[in-house]
Parts: C-alpha cells; sequence; structure tokens
C-alpha cells in the first residue's frame, strides 16, 4: 500500500510542477482526483495502522482525514468560486486538524512519559513559548487582510497562523519534554508538523496578500502528512533511544530564552511595531526561563544535600560505607604507595544493647564517632560502615604509622563514655592490612583487614595485623569467611539420626536433624569444624533458622509419604533471646502445612543459664503452640535441677558421657538409673544418647528407658534412609565413628 502511495505521490508532484510551469493540467479531472486522492491517503494509512487500544493515533488518523475532506470540498464546491470566499466549510475541515493533532500529541506524550519533573515542564514551556514568539513575529506583522475580508473571514483565517504558532512551539516543547532525546517517533511527528506549518505560513502570507499560491506548495502538505504517517509505522514498544542530551537540555532552553529577551528589548527600542501576541510569548518565555532558573538551583542544592547524605551516617555524622568504598577505590587508582585500612568493631557491644536497650546502644555509637572523629587527622578517613563496626583509611601509611594511629584511637576510646543512664568502658578489636603487603585490590586488603579484626578479637591484644596472623588463625577465619558465603548460597545441608524405642522392635519415633556444610571444594564438612567458628561471628542464629526451615521442608515431604516422624533441632542462646523467633517457628510450621507436633526443639542447659528470664518465656511461648521441648546432654551442666523445676520440657537427653559408659561403670549406671526414674516422676520422657551396642540397649532397657539413640543403632543418614528403614525396625548396627 505504501508503494502504491508513492506512485500516487510521484505523479501528482510531476502535476503540480507541470502546472506551475503552465501547463494547466492541475485543472483537468484527472489532477483535480490525484489531489482528493493524494490528501486522502496518509490519513487511510494511518488509520489502517492504528490499534484499537491505542487513541493517539485514531486522533491523528481522524484530523488527516478530514483534512484531506477538506480538499475533497474545496475541490467540488469552492475551486470555481471567483473571488474564493475567505471561510467555507472547507475551512472547518481543515481546522479541524489542530485540535486532532494537539489531542494525539497529548496522548503519546502522557503515554511515554508519565512522570515529568517541573524542570522538563519549565523547559518545554520556555521552547514553545519562545520559538511561537519568534515564528510570529515575521508571520503576523507580513499579513494583512484583504479588501473584500469580512469578521469572520478575519477571524477564521487568523485562526491558521495563530495555530501554526502553536503547532510550531509545540513541536519543540515536546523535544523539550522528552529530555532533547533522539526518538525516530517524536522525529517524525516533528518533521511532519513542521513542513505542515510552513507550508500553512506560506499558505497565509500569500493568499492575504493576494499572491496566488503555486501548486507545488500542496507538496509541503502532502509531505508533512505523509511524515506523520511514516511515525505511526514505527515499531510500538520504541522509546526514546539514548540519555537525555545535557548539553542540548541547558543551552537550548537559554538560547531560546536570550532570543525571546531580545525580542522582547527589540520591541521596547524599536519604531517597528510588534504585535501583542508576540511579546506576550515572549515574555512568557523569559519569566519560564527564570523559573526554571530559581528552581535549577535549588534542585542543585537539594542533590547536593542528597549526595551528602548518601555519603554520611546518619547516627553518627561519619562518612558511611560507600564514600569509604569510594575513597579506597580512588586512591587505589591514584597512587601506588602505601596505604593501610584498619576495621574496628566495639567489644561486647550486643550486651550494652541487651542490658540496656537500643537507645543508649545508639547514643554509645554516637559518642564513640564523635571522640574518634576528634582523634583522627588528616588525610586519615574515619567511616562507620555498620553497626558498631568502624574503619578506617590512612593514605601514605604503612605498617609503623598505621599502628600509631591506631593505637592512639584506642587509646583515646578507653576513656569512659558518661551517658545518663550508665557509665561504660569501651574496648575495640581492630584488624589492619596495608597496601601492597596484604593485598593490591580493594577486595583482597578488606577481606585481610576483616580476618585480621576477627583475630584480634579472640585475644591477640591490641591491633592485629593481616601480615601477622599464624596459619591456624588464617585458616579459622577463612573458613568463616567461607561460611558466610555458604550461607548466602544455601550449602548447608541435615542428615538424621533416628530416635528408637527401647524395645525389641526398635520402632523408629523421631529423628534428630543434624547439620552438615556441603563445601564446594572440602567436600561435606562436620560441625565441630565450623559451628565454634560460627558462634564466635554470631552467625549461630543464621545457622539455627537455615537448619529450621530444611527440617521442615523435609517433615513435609515425609508427611507427604505418609511418615508421621518428629523432627528434633537444636536451639542457641541467640534463638532464645530473639523475641520474634516464636513467631518465627509459627511461620515456618504454616508455611508448610505441619502440626506443631512436627517439631521438637532441644536446649542444652548452658542455653538456659544465659538469659534464663527470657530463655523460659520464649519456651513457654513455643510450648503453648504445641512444640514438644526436650533437654539435651543432660548432666553436663551445673543447674540442671533447679530449672528442671520450671522448664516447660517434654523430653530429658541423658548426656552420652554416662550412657556410654553404664555397662562397665557402676556409678555411670546408677546415674543413668536413678535420671530415668526422675524423669519418669517428673512427667518426661528420658531419651538416651551414646548408645554403641546390643549390650547397653538391654543394660537401658532394664532401667525402663524410654527411646535411643547412638550410632550402635544408625548413623546420622540422609533423609532418603527414613523412608526406607522407618517401616521396619531397627537393627543394631557396628559401632563405626
Amino acid at each position: 500500500m505504501w508503494r502504491l502511495a508513492g506512485v500516487v505521490v510521484g505523479v501528482y508532484a510531476a502535476v503540480c510542477i507541470l502546472s506551475d510551469l503552465g501547463a494547466g493540467i492541475s485543472d483537468h479531472p484527472v489532477g483535480g482526483v490525484l489531489l482528493i486522492t493524494t490528501y486522502l491517503i496518509p490519513g487511510l494509512l494511518v488509520a489502517a495502522r492504528a490499534r484499537r487500544d491505542d487513541p493517539a493515533w485514531a486522533f491523528l488518523s481522524a484530523g488527516m482525514i478530514a483534512y484531506g475532506a477538506g480538499n475533497l470540498y474545496w475541490f467540488l464546491r469552492i475551486r470555481d468560486m471567483n473571488p474564493e470566499p475567505l471561510a467555507t466549510w472547507a475551512d472547518a475541515l481543515w481546522l479541524a486538524f489542530y485540535p486532532a493533532c494537539a489531542a494525539a500529541l497529548a496522548l503519546l506524550l502522557r503515554r511515554r512519559l508519565p512522570r515529568l519533573g517541573t524542570t522538563a515542564w519549565l523547559d518545554g514551556l520556555i521552547a514553545a513559548t519562545a520559538v511561537a514568539a519568534l515564528v510570529s513575529l515575521p508571520l503576523l506583522a507580513a499579513v494583512e487582510p484583504a479588501p473584500h475580508s469580512s469578521t469572520l473571514g478575519v477571524v477564521v483565517n487568523a485562526a491558521y497562523p495563530l495555530s501554526d504558532i502553536a503547532v510550531t512551539g509545540c513541536l519543540l516543547g515536546v523535544w523539550a519534554l522528552c529530555g532533547w532525546r533522539a526518538d525516530r517517533v517524536l522525529g517524525l511527528l516533528i518533521a511532519g508538523m513542521g513542513l505542515f506549518a510552513a507550508a500553512d505560513a506560506v499558505s497565509m502570507i500569500l493568499l492575504w496578500q493576494g499572491v496566488e499560491m503555486p501548486r507545488t506548495l500542496d507538496l509541503l502538505w502532502i509531505a508533512g502528512l505523509f511524515l506523520l504517517a511514516m511515525a505511526v509505522r514505527q515499531p510500538s514498544g520504541r522509546r526514546e533511544t539514548g540519555p537525555p542530551n545535557i548539553w542540548l537540555s541547558t543551552a537550548v532552553p537559554a538560547g531560546l530564552a536570550f532570543l525571546s529577551l531580545g525580542l522582547l528589548i527589540f520591541a521596547a527600542l524599536s519604531e517597528r511595531s510588534v504585535t501583542t501576541v508576540t511579546s506576550l510569548l515572549a515574555a512568557t518565555a523569559v519569566t519560564a526561563a527564570i523559573i526554571r532558573m530559581i528552581a535549577s538551583v535549588r534542585t542543585a542544592e537539594q542533590l547536593g544535600a542528597a549526595r551528602r547524605m548518601a555519603r554520611t551516617d546518619e547516627l553518627t555524622g561519619l562518612a558511611n560505607r560507600r564514600h569509604f568504598i569510594e575513597s579506597l577505590d580512588r586512591e587505589l587508582a591514584t597512587t601506588g604507595g602505601p596505604l593501610a585500612v584498619a576495621f574496628f568493631d566495639l567489644d561486647r557491644f550486643k550486651e550494652v544493647n541487651d542490658s540496656f536497650g537500643h537507645d543508649v546502644g545508639d547514643s554509645l555509637l554516637r559518642l564513640v564517632g564523635a571522640r574518634l572523629r576528634d582523634a583522627v587527622r588528616d588525610p586519615v578517613l574515619l567511616a562507620r560502615l555498620g553497626g558498631d563496626e568502624f574503619a578506617l583509611l590512612m593514605p601514605g601509611m604503612g605498617r609503623d604509622d598505621a599502628a600509631a594511629v591506631v593505637n592512639r584511637l584506642l587509646s583515646t576510646l578507653r576513656k569512659p563514655f558518661l551517658l545518663p543512664e550508665v557509665d561504660l568502658h569501651v574496648d575495640a578489636s581492630v584488624g589492619i592490612a596495608v597496601h601492597p603487603d596484604d593485598g593490591a585490590d580493594r577486595s583482597t586488603l578488606l577481606r585481610r583487614a576483616d580476618v585480621a579484626m576477627y583475630a584480634a578479637k579472640h585475644g591477640h591484644g591490641g591491633p592485629v595485623f593481616a601480615t601477622g596472623l599464624d596459619d591456624h588463625a588464617r585458616a579459622r577465619l577463612t573458613t568463616l569467611e567461607e561460611l558466610r558465603a555458604g550461607l548466602d548460597r544455601d550449602e548447608l545441608v541435615l542428615h538424621y539420626q533416628p530416635k528408637v524405642t527401647v524395645g525389641p522392635e526398635r520402632r523408629v519415633v523421631g529423628v534428630e536433624a543434624l547439620v552438615r556444610w556441603q563445601h564446594p571444594v572440602r567436600g561435606l564438612v562436620y560441625p565441630d569444624a565450623f559451628l565454634g567458628t560460627a558462634e564466635s561471628a554470631d552467625l549461630m542464629g543464621r545457622i539455627t533458622g537455615a537448619v529450621l526451615d530444611l527440617a521442615c521442608r523435609q517433615s513435609r515431604a515425609w508427611h507427604d509419604q505418609g511418615l508421621a516422624v518428629p523432627v528434633a533441632v537444636n536451639l542457641t542462646v541467640s534463638n532464645l533471646r530473639d523475641p520474634a523467633f516464636p513467631d518465627q517457628v509459627a511461620a515456618l510450621l504454616e508455611r508448610y502445612r505441619l502440626p506443631a507436633s512436627a517439631l521438637e526443639l532441644e536446649v542444652t542447659e548452658s542455653v538456659l543459664m544465659t538469659d534464663a528470664d527470657n530463655a523460659l518465656k520464649r519456651l513457654g511461648t513455643l510450648r503453648d503452640m504445641g512444640v514438644r521441648l526436650a533437654v539435651d546432654d543432660y548432666g553436663t551442666g551445673y543447674s540442671s535441677l533447679g530449672y528442671l523445676q520450671v522448664l516447660p520440657a517434654d523430653d530429658l537427653k541423658l548426656d552420652r558421657a554416662f550412657v556410654s559408659r553404664c555397662g562397665t561403670d557402676p556409678r555411670s549406671a546408677a546415674i543413668v538409673h536413678s535420671t530415668v526414674q526422675l524423669a519418669h516422676s517428673l512427667g518426661m520422657r528420658i531419651v538416651a544418647e551414646g548408645v554403641e551396642d546390643d549390650e547397653i540397649l538391654d543394660r537401658l532397657r532394664e532401667y525402663g528407658c524410654d527411646y535411643a539413640q547412638g550410632y550402635g543403632i544408625a548413623r546420622p543418614q540422609n533423609a532418603a534412609w527414613l523412608a526406607a528403614h522407618a517401616p521396619a525396625p531397627v537393627t543394631a548396627a557396628p559401632a563405626h565413628r
């Protein structure tokens, strides 16, 4: 269809050129048909491509078809009149083109730019009014009504130049609103309506001056209409193809504002008259430019403040992590000399929060930050990385200089802090890494400083340099780093050790979830190799959360297989200190659609001895939910009997230290026997841990023990073991470790 349209336009262009050369072909009926067809084709092309859900193109096609219909009416009814009326029904159809295009442009702009800032709107207003003022100066000054003009004719024909001025201004205004970007759709619309406005302007000037219009002028209108139609052919998903042009967005509004100001000065000083419309448009552009300048200054101030806030710690006013990282990168890029990085971590800060509340903790952090800032001298940068962790960037400093700076800060820090609630003494663990000895890049330096800081927490005394760590400390702290990454990558897995009845059938009544770490290089890592390190780094809460999730997920799978076997999970101190922990357990049970009886939580006596009041409160809440509770490793603590009076426990798990020797040591046998009786007297079930052989099982059966677990029954296995063995009795296995 487009090729056919091109042929028609080419033929009509030849007719227009020949007519202007005196051939008179355009007066022939064929010339009239070509005229009407050529004007109608672009609107029909747009209508054919317009989608029902896209009203912008529907408005555009309606305006273009109305314009073509106006030419049809003119050719059939007006062309042969002499003189030709200045106001006809053709004018109504032609003028309908402008509001239809304005509606299309507004809808298109709204869809493409749903949100516009104040600056964008001001740029659009400056561009629209300034260009309209510059165009109106020659256009309105050059035209005068013909002698036979009526009032209606003057009004109707004045609507054309005014509409052209509005269209011309809006075109550049739209470009401004779009950030002065390169955009194919908007480019075609701007070019098409620009040609259309130019043709209208020339036509009005010639008409009002009584000059006969050349037929080739039609080619400008037609070219403009076809450019508008081509905009509709662009892919519907196309948007601005580049970032906003910063140079244009600054230079163009400024240039237009200066031109408008010059136009106003010209109107004031020149004897040549300037229309009121032109003066008003120019004044509007200048006013908008002044407002834009004020808005730009305020925006710059806000951006500066936002940038400072983005690089400043809100609590202490020190540099934040982003500022620290940016500065470190800049120093590494610009200097090849020595540079030291130090990590400060306040000792026992968690105890301050737990004992006095977070408000006191925040007050302490503010005081620490202020004292450290007063003690720091240029070029050292002090930053708070988060929580109770601070950092120093020491450009140009090697090992000795860095140690001197850190020791001076530590000495300053150890003076008591006077708070309204309490006077506190604070110390810090500090790790230092030096460039280039400890690393040539940012990631290595920070990692080594972090490792050294954790080494300092384990009793080295004073600041610890990364280069001074022994192999054992390096290995342990490397394990900590890898464990953190492993938690992020979900590398923890669970093995399950069954608990069985002590009777001859040895029926599986539950399993204990035991965590393992599936290391990508070292393979399966057992808990004794990483749990101690995790506890020292406050990672036990995360590990327990991951274990609970894995256990509940597996329990759901077993329930779906018809195996309603309770799963036991060990708790830590951090779990029982967390007020939200019972809600976390409830959420997991709900998520996996499990009854509370599917989960059993085990606590050791050492856990109960730490913050006992809160621990008992959390355990009571869990028990009220229906979750079973067990005291693990019973007999290894110092206050078990006291807590058994108030502890809401269902099971008592006797430590393997007594169970494994009850067949050979009379004292151990007596302890096991009496503990079984004690548990039953308190309404608890007794679980014997560390069962190694059938002889111990027989002895436990004699004592009336309820359940047992140990390597002599079954080693911890993966989840598939239970599905294969739970329905059948479990036979004793050799005690291999």
